[in-house]
């Protein structure tokens, strides 16, 4: 679930200036600035903080660093919404979401030129589409992200879990609006890919604590993860997949769309996969040879791989194959399936070349403009280890505990969770002010748009809270500079209508 395109995090930096005022606190660096957004001028403070959080035996166990960006130039702060923002994984620094939704980003001349070899300077103009003019941001790297770092070890496995994760995300919520006297400012969570568990979860703790959450808008879902991730003979996953594979197919002239436009072409797919394709994947090899080469010859023609491939592959074929087969000698990238490239060798010196210009852009900011003083803290994209180590929880729910199908005893990790995600969001609909919104990016290889909308037929969120868009683009949808304007604006209808809902 890693985003490859979004690894523009210290951006987030660039809105600060040469001339910085230093808090009394060496892990406090923060200053004004302006910016034009929407054509407008827009003053705010910028401030890299470090945040204590406890590990769940109450102890101080981790660092965590929070930028916040605060407009300054309105009478009323308290009513102004607060958006805490954070990348997925398990577990990523904040990346890109500092300059897609901050209020400073890199040229698309800086980028170009630092492709054809000048490294020498970057240079950073006004965000347009940032989120500042109205909301607050709060853009946050979790454990060993960042700077963010565990300062005792033995609470490493707290953090690198789904439940020691989200409560590091509550205390930073808690913290912040305590310091910043926010407590009754209308608050949204916006995650990315894994970041919709965190943040899921967390709002099912703040909803226990009773803090008022006023909505979420999730990114790439992950929630569903369990039921619709490719597995062996898991035809959701297979069918809920189908409507990607078109869509990409049909992208690079592998396949027929009949002249549709993607969205509609999205339709007709997803009705298909989910009536006549699931039934003829849930009958498998009890339906008749006519009516599997029927499916098959269909298959064909909406992802242009063979029919013979599905009969000889019980009628389904895997994401990950799909990437390699559709093109020959070139490989989807699974973030955005538009992108077509050579199969990768070192995979270790290609993702080097993928970040270096964000990189390169974090050394120039610390440098230059934020003039962090943290030198025996090196910033880190990724967390060491902590996808393969990370504890997804027992999911031992209220269904499976009667039948005994699950126990604390047996330890977290058991063949039979359950895992609630889904059903944590959807208690959270319980106060009438709550509201979701699901960004979906149509050529999205790792979290589909078939998932998203199975997502929402399965739950029955109410209809006047939940919204789900969808967009021309890939994992990291707002990083698309064509659609981000049109997400920008649904994201701020979305908050107009979740705030007057209060």
């Amino acid at each position: 679930m890693m985003r490859v395109a979004k690894l523009l995090f210290i951006l987030c930096l660039a809105v600060m200036p040469a001339a910085q005022a230093r808090d009394a606190d060496p892990q406090v660096f923060s200053s004004g600035k302006e910016a034009v957004i929407e054509g407008a001028p827009v003053a705010y403070r910028a401030e890299m903080r470090a945040f204590t959080i406890k590990d769940g035996e109450g102890r101080d166990a981790l660092n965590l660093f929070a930028t916040s960006y605060v407009r300054t130039d309105v009478s009323d702060r308290v009513s102004r919404p607060v958006l805490f923002v954070f990348n997925g994984g398990p577990s990523a620094a904040a990346l890109g979401l500092h300059t897609e939704w901050g209020p400073k980003r890199p040229t698309d001349a800086s980028r170009a030129a630092f492709a054809n070899g000048d490294a020498s300077k970057i240079d950073i103009a006004d965000n347009g589409q940032s989120l500042l003019d109205v909301a607050d941001l709060v853009i946050f790297d979790p454990a060993e992200t960042g700077f963010s770092r565990i300062t005792r070890e033995e609470s490493r496995e707290y953090f690198y879990s789904v439940d020691g994760d989200a409560d590091s995300l509550v205390q930073l919520i808690e913290g912040w609006t305590r310091l910043h006297k926010r407590e009754k400012s209308p608050l949204f969570l916006l995650g990315e890919s894994y970041g919709s568990i965190r943040q899921v979860v967390a709002g099912a703790k703040l909803q226990a604590k009773g803090i008022r959450l006023n909505g979420q808008i999730i990114f790439g879902d992950s929630i569903f993860l369990m039921e619709t991730s490719r597995r062996s003979h898991n035809i959701i996953s297979t069918a809920t997949s189908l409507p990607m594979l078109a869509l990409s197919a049909a992208y690079h002239g592998k396949a027929d769309a009949h002249g549709k436009p993607p969205l509609e072409f999205l339709d007709e797919v997803y009705d298909y996969a989910m009536g006549d394709y699931l039934l003829a994947l849930a009958k498998g090899y009890s339906a008749s040879d006519r009516e599997r080469g029927k499916v098959a010859k269909q298959l064909e023609r909406y992802t242009g791989i063979s029919a013979q491939y599905y009969l000889d592959h019980d009628l389904a074929i895997a994401k990950h194959v799909f990437n390699t087969e559709l093109l020959p000698g070139k490989t989807l990238n699974a973030n955005d399936t538009r992108i077509a490239e050579e199969p990768a060798g070192d995979r270790a010196e290609a993702r080097a070349h993928a970040y270096a210009f964000e990189e390169a852009t974090l050394r120039q900011y610390m440098r230059d403009d934020l003039h962090v003083d943290l030198p025996k803290i090196e910033y880190r994209l990724f967390a060491p280890d902590s996808f393969s180590s990370w504890e997804w929880g027992q999911g031992c729910s209220d269904y499976l505990a009667p039948a005994g199908l699950c126990s604390a005893e047996w330890g977290k990790r058991t063949p039979f969770v359950d895992y609630d995600w889904p059903d944590q969001l959807k208690g959270q609909f319980s106060d009438p002010a709550f509201h979701v919104m699901i960004v979906s990016g149509i050529y999205d290889g790792l979290s589909s748009a078939g998932t998203h909308r199975y997502l929402e037929s399965q739950l029955g969120f109410p209809e006047d809270r939940f919204e789900l868009h969808e967009y021309e683009a890939g994992h990291a949808a707002a990083a698309d500079n064509k659609v981000r304007p049109k997400i920008k604006a649904d994201i701020r209808a979305f908050l107009e209508q979740a705030i007057a809902a209060q």
